[in-house]
């Protein structure tokens, strides 16, 4: 069985609950469970007790008795370096939800930490692995040439599912982008090194839940594949597939230039923005 131990800000959180969930129930053919966990600010009702994992005394614990160590925090994205300062010196196979580090400096920081240490590194949104999306480059019947991806939240911690979408589909090797929303909407265009792009749209409202859905639409010769993401359970269960499959291989579905350019596509989109709406180069 892979031992695997939990790393957190706080384990009160939907992707906590989500994984443990999936990896104990319908995915528990993987043979790999949560044995272990430990979170810096605790909240509300005790995580551990409640779902029965013991609690480490420090992050560095975790990942000394574990096999491999999954580094959550999705609300608290700015504590991932200081998380994985702790955790990579053991040089376990890592998982860092959703994205790295808030900003390029951190995130080379990480992935210098990784390899210093000999501890593989896999980060990524769920919906890079999203079921419809999958299906739709399956069969696309070729190349996708363009994309728009569409979806809701803040940039700044929920962008990143929307982009991921984009980067699925089309690569992350983006040689500029310009970002021309507001304070509530990211109008995002990405220029690829090869001429490509992708337009990603996202939004905030009180009822963004209800009338924003997550979708794409790929470009493939002279048509347009499009879908609507609708099977939640299903990108969180291919994303333990995909961190199950890297804890046993130590090969990450997703490169190291792939997680820092998503990193730098959400800081210069940021940047842009800033600026006025301004092309930045990449």
């Amino acid at each position: 069985m892979l031992r695997i131990g939990f790393v957190d800000h706080h384990l009160n959180n939907f992707h906590a609950n989500k994984f443990l969930s999936l990896l104990h129930g319908p995915l528990a053919d993987l043979d790999a469970r949560v044995t272990l966990a430990w979170e810096s600010n605790p909240t509300g009702d005790d995580w551990c007790k409640k779902n029965s994992i013991p609690r480490a005394e420090s992050a560095a614990a975790v990942a000394r008795q574990s096999d491999v160590v999954m580094v959550l925090a999705p609300d608290n994205i700015e504590s991932h370096l200081a998380l994985c300062k702790e955790v990579l010196p053991a040089g376990k196979h890592t998982l860092v939800d959703k994205f790295l580090a808030t900003n390029s400096a951190e995130a080379k920081q990480i992935v210098e930490l990784a390899t210093k240490h000999g501890a593989a590194l896999f980060s990524s949104s769920s919906l890079r692995f999203a079921v419809e999306l999958q299906e739709a480059l399956k069969n696309a019947g070729g190349k996708p040439t363009e994309a728009f991806t569409r979806g809701m939240g803040d940039w700044n911690g929920y962008g990143v599912h929307t982009l991921a979408m984009a980067v699925g589909a089309l690569g992350a090797d983006v040689k500029r982008l310009i970002d021309t929303g507001n304070a509530h909407s990211t109008a995002l265009t990405l220029e690829y090194t090869d001429g490509r792009r992708a337009w990603i749209d996202v939004r905030s409202a009180e009822n963004m839940w209800d009338v924003l859905p997550w979708s794409f639409g790929v470009r493939v010769g002279e048509k347009y594949i499009t879908a609507q993401v609708k099977d939640f359970d299903g990108f969180y269960a291919n994303l333990m597939r995909q961190a199950v499959q890297f804890f046993k291989t130590g090969e990450s579905p997703v490169s190291t230039a792939e997680m820092l350019h998503v990193v730098a596509i959400l800081e210069g989109a940021n940047r842009s923005r800033a600026e006025g709406g301004k092309w930045i180069e990449l």
